[in-house]
């Protein structure tokens, strides 16, 4: 044989022989998994038939309910391998004599099911197997001794929370109860024969969800909101919690921003890269040539790409529109010669335009759009008139300093009880430090509206992006940037938004009374702060106006200390 032929039948060989030891490794893991599972089925099926040997009022738990002498959870070791036990019992509400409310005789117990599950490691992975049986009373079911605790579990908005962990804790019976049921499809969990006690305490939560519950009375909770429940025997106890999605928060603390702009008065076309049907001269963008004008025209600035920048900041244009024309501007993303308008998405009505106002780009991502450029549609149903464009500006942040080491409390909206002076107590109230680079990341909160309060008095908070009280929604990853100033003895920071909530740019803002008078524009944020010369007082007023929008005075505004003010602007 050649040296080629005795490589190949080697190779062959293997081939064949890897095969068959592959198969052989396969049937042997096979078997020993067959195994492992009958070992467990035979365990399961002891214990199953030793509780079927109790008397019917001996088959419970210990803790649980109903109450008796079987381990909730146990450990037992066979042929080399260790089984987890777990055995639950519950009443069960048959729907032979009607279910719930529409049960015959009102005993929702009819009669108990025992479930036992074994599990065990395998190789590095979770195994399981597990029993039913359903265990009937001799003679009629009775609530003697004990009624239902019903526990029904949602999520922020108020739908049904399935797989959700319930815990429920007794100690004042002559039997502790300490079990856990999860709610079913329907956000329910079902303790049917639970004893006739006061004080269950309860508590709901699931892997990556908030948690709610009952509060017993303590020196900081002296008047719990929601404090331990009691069950009547033959009645049913209702509570209701709600639980979701933990969010993180990241809270940034700031100086004052360094902002710069590319802007364009159209005196001529060096801040042009491309046009349709429009001329550019003399201070304006209009439809080209003369009467009979075309019925629409396009324009589209030069790429603005920063070199090195934080965030973008605005978008603001000026127009003249006769009757029967009109301007719409929108927001486009550049890379080289490729040219695409910014979704709706990240900038809302983007793709329909915008006519009128200041166009907030604080949603739009660096990263993800390093470079934009501003575009415009000019369009006239009448010949002999032309819309035009005066003026644009693009403005962005260079660079925001970071202010370390800054103390903020944040407190949470949502109360869990009353104080002995019948002061809130708050469910999170909690103290936190920004680090060197002022920044600090606040992990599994819970959905809420949260307030911030400054522990250094050097400093306040000018611009809050976004607001605060701050709307932390469910799931959410969300960063708090909090611009700050100097102290002042009295202030007032005020935002302007819209009827949904959204953030208005641009606005003009005038705080005013008897002998002081100041006008600023609304940032990117939506917020102006008045800070110089402002004395605490309570007839001051604000009026604030943004194209687009009806005009909205407030009177009588008390400014004293660090005020703050929502004023909200309905579309005309």
């Amino acid at each position: 044989m050649s040296l080629v032929e005795v490589i190949v039948a080697a190779a062959v060989l293997a081939l064949i022989f890897g095969g068959l030891f592959q198969a052989f490794q396969t049937s042997i893991q096979l078997i020993g998994k067959s195994k492992i599972e009958s070992g467990a089925l035979a365990l399961a099926n002891e214990r199953l038939e030793y509780i079927r040997s109790l008397p019917y009022d001996d088959v419970g738990t210990v803790g649980g309910i109903p109450d008796g002498a079987i381990p909730q959870n146990a450990s037992t070791t066979l042929n080399g391998i260790t089984y987890n036990e777990r055995v639950l019992v519950e009443y069960v509400d048959a729907p032979e004599d009607g279910e719930g409310a529409d049960d015959e005789n009102g005993i929702v117990a009819d009669y108990k099911r025992v479930k036992i599950e074994y599990s065990w490691d395998n190789r590095g992975e979770t195994e399981s197997l597990a029993l039913v049986s359903n265990i009937v009373p001799q003679g009629v079911e009775t609530t003697a001794g004990g009624g239902t605790l019903r526990v029904n579990v949602f999520d922020a908005a108020v739908g049904a929370v399935e797989d959700a962990e319930v815990h429920v804790y007794n100690d004042t019976g002559t039997t502790t109860i300490d079990t856990i049921k999860y709610t079913n499809e329907s956000g329910v969990a079902l303790f049917s024969g639970a004893p006739a006690l006061a004080s269950y305490q309860i508590t709901a939560t699931k892997d990556g969800f908030s948690t709610d519950g009952t509060y017993t009375a303590s020196s900081t909770n002296p008047n719990p909101t929601t404090p331990p429940v009691a069950v009547l025997e033959g009645q049913v106890s209702t509570m209701n919690f709600q639980i979701d999605e933990l969010a993180d928060l990241t809270v940034q603390t700031v100086g004052e921003p360094t902002i710069e702009s590319f802007s364009d008065s159209f005196d001529d076309t060096s801040g042009t890269a491309a046009s349709s049907s429009v001329s550019v001269s003399g201070g304006a963008v209009a439809l080209a040539g003369s009467a009979p004008y075309p019925g629409s025209g396009s324009l589209r600035s030069v790429d603005v790409e920063p070199v090195t920048f934080s965030a973008w900041d605005t978008a603001s244009f000026t127009t003249n529109t006769p009757a029967d024309t009109n301007v719409l501007v929108h927001i486009y993303s550049t890379s080289g010669t490729s040219t695409s308008l910014v979704p709706d998405a990240v900038i809302s009505g983007n793709s329909t335009g915008f006519a009128t106002g200041t166009i907030s780009l604080t949603g739009v991502d660096t990263v993800t759009y390093p470079s934009l450029a501003l575009g415009a549609d000019l369009a006239t149903t009448n010949a002999s008139s032309t819309p035009q464009l005066l003026d644009w500006e693009l403005t962005y942040t260079v660079s925001e300093p970071p202010i370390g080491n800054v103390p903020f409390t944040l407190t949470g909206n949502k109360t869990i009880g009353t104080g002995a002076s019948s002061t809130p107590v708050y469910k999170y109230e909690r103290t936190h430090i920004t680090d060197s680079g002022g920044s600090v990341a606040l992990t599994d909160l819970e959905w809420d509206v949260y307030s911030v309060v400054l522990g250094a008095s050097s400093y306040d908070i000018k611009e809050a992006c976004g607001n605060i009280p701050y709307s932390l929604l469910p799931g959410a990853s969300d960063t708090l940037k909090l611009t700050l100033a100097s102290s002042v003895t009295n202030s007032l920071r005020v935002r302007v938004e819209d009827t949904s909530g959204a953030t208005i740019a641009g606005a003009a803002v005038q705080l005013a009374r008897t002998g002081f008078s100041e006008a600023l524009t609304s940032s990117a944020c939506g917020q102006v702060f008045f800070n110089s010369g402002v004395s605490a007082a309570a007839d001051y007023s604000v009026t604030v106006d943004a194209a687009g929008y009806e005009s909205e005075l407030v009177e009588d505004v008390t400014v004293g200390g660090a005020a703050s003010l929502t004023v909200v602007l309905s579309e005309v």
